[in-house]
């Protein structure tokens, strides 16, 4: 896209659409273009080889789920324009006529089938999907455009978990991953309001509109999401007009942009948590030590919940959002805000308490304490290092010896699935107050613990959460459901540390509608009227 300076010069009506911000190739492309930098990077086309961030935000554009939802979380029509629950162990949908793939394919039950039948058979996944539809024991097919399922266990949220899982035709159920990341020739065909023209792993994704779409039509002829991982870079691009909007805008740049009225700041709350998951399965991890010059260490220290604990309060989450995060996020005392639906209203933030940390500590045995290794992104979060440097600084502060390891997105998902880490940083979103216990914090196995990269193990705590899947009764679930995060809470299964904000800049004729899930896309963005 050329910059706003070269396109005011160009002649005519052409002339008077780039002054408007709209892409030099309007009329080549049937409308308005849109160009995005962000920092969510791409790294397959496979709608079932990784449950992350970057993959749910690109690839909602190309594929749809049978449900969606909305902008507070709440579950609507997608594929399915139906939903009920038969009795505890069965569901029917009822799918939406007349929609057709990319390919000009109709879709039918057929493609659903298929779909969950590929997605336990994605090989080397560092996120799988499995944890949406592993409870499926039978699908039925009543018709085309009908569908039963059989559960092996009562499971009230199926709905809400198959809005994650994305429908693919039945002719690409054998397709492996390299298959679908084949660019326009692969298998990337969805049923979207956009299509894949092409991608570079890394780099970028160009999308056209999908004309045959079942949903109202998109405003942008074509999208090119850009990859630009550096702040400084998207920053750029967006000053000289090479991207209409950028993401994860560095809040020190905030002020200035909005102070320029060629362009526009949009901020959104984040279902997500920024969290620290800590190794309390193993007698013996491998990043905890004696401090240098003490006697060997006897077993885990973070086996003990006061020391887990002790961590949490030795955290300023207040000192973190304001100073590091420059008030972008919101300190947590859970899984999700609590201003959505589900979560406890009892949990409030740890305070930041050092002399109850460290008597804590003592209490434990570890007033002296302990060497560990806090592992983090450097290029996946904003300020992903900054603040794992500031918690490490936290736990010196605390009596430990602490060391903070922070690698590209790429390295520390891998080696933390492999549970090669002590304690790590992460984030996490989820669209209902269940998803986060039962990922995260329930053993891992069968349906559940399929985030859990520490393996957490507390028999409580699985009872509490099985309880709340157990039960049907949305009145009668809600409190079971914020009893579950409660005791995972209480035994600090997890640290919270903060619900990050999601910052958005875009050129004064772009209108962002922000999503809580961590998405930035051509979906949430149209021309300003």
């Amino acid at each position: 896209m050329l910059p706003v300076s070269r396109r005011l010069f160009m002649g005519g009506t052409l002339a008077t659409l780039a002054a408007a911000g709209i892409g030099s190739n309007a009329f080549a492309q049937g409308g308005p273009t849109l160009v995005i930098g962000t920092k969510l990077e791409l790294n397959t086309l496979d709608p079932h080889f990784f449950n992350g961030f970057p993959q749910g935000s690109s690839h909602s554009v190309i594929f749809d789920a049978l449900l969606a939802l909305d902008s507070e979380l709440r579950l609507i029509p997608g594929l399915a324009t139906a939903w009920r629950n038969i009795d505890p162990l069965t569901w029917e949908f009822d799918l939406r006529q007349n929609v057709k793939f990319h390919d000009g394919s109709a879709f039918t039950a057929d493609d659903v089938i298929a779909t969950l039948e590929r997605v336990p058979k994605v090989p080397n996944s560092p996120n799988p999907f499995t944890q949406f539809s592993r409870s499926i024991i039978g699908s039925e097919k009543l018709g085309d455009h009908k569908i039963r399922f059989k559960t092996a266990t009562p499971t009230p949220t199926l709905a809400s978990d198959l809005a994650r899982v994305f429908i693919i035709s039945k002719k690409h159920v054998a397709a492996s991953t390299a298959d679908f990341n084949n660019g326009a020739a692969g298998a990337a065909i969805g049923t979207g309001p956009y299509k894949v023209a092409e991608w570079v792993n890394g780099q970028q994704l160009v999308l056209t509109r999908n004309d045959a779409y079942w949903g109202a039509k998109q405003p942008w002829a074509k999208v090119t999401e850009r990859v630009i991982k550096g702040d400084a870079g998207r920053i750029a691009a967006l000053l000289s007009g090479d991207v209409d909007a950028i993401d994860e805008v560095p809040t020190l740049d905030i002020p200035r942009i909005k102070q320029d009225k060629r362009f526009t700041v949009t901020s959104g709350t984040s279902a997500t948590v920024q969290y620290i998951a800590m190794d309390a399965a193993r007698d013996v991890s491998p990043f905890i030590s004696a401090k240098d010059g003490q006697p060997a260490l006897l077993g885990n220290p973070l086996k003990d919940k006061r020391v887990r604990k002790a961590l949490s309060l030795a955290i300023n989450r207040k000192l973190i959002v304001d100073r590091i995060l420059d008030g972008s996020a919101v300190p947590a005392s859970q899984f999700l805000p609590s201003r959505f639906d589900g979560t406890s209203a009892k949990l409030k933030v740890d305070p930041f308490d050092l002399d109850k940390a460290k008597a804590l500590m003592k209490e434990a045995g570890y007033a002296n304490g302990f060497k560990i290794t806090l592992h983090a992104t450097n290029d996946r979060y904003p300020k992903d290092k900054d603040i794992a440097q500031a918690v490490g600084q936290a736990w010196t502060r605390l009596g430990l010896q602490v060391s903070v390891e922070a690698l590209p997105g790429t390295v520390f998902f891998s080696q933390a699935t492999k549970q090669e880490y002590s304690t790590f940083m992460a984030q996490y979103g989820t669209e209902d107050a269940s998803i986060g216990p039962r990922a995260l914090v329930h053993t891992p196995g069968g349906i559940y613990g399929t985030a859990n990269r520490t393996r957490f193990s507390h028999t409580d705590i699985d009872a509490a959460i099985e309880k709340a899947q157990a039960e049907m009764d949305p009145v009668k679930r809600k409190p079971l459901v914020q009893a579950a995060i409660e005791i995972s809470m209480e035994e600090q299964a997890i640290i919270p540390i903060f619900h990050p904000n999601a910052e958005m800049a875009s050129k004064a004729n772009v209108v962002i509608t922000p999503r809580p899930e961590r998405r930035f896309n051509a979906l949430m963005m149209k021309p300003k009227a």
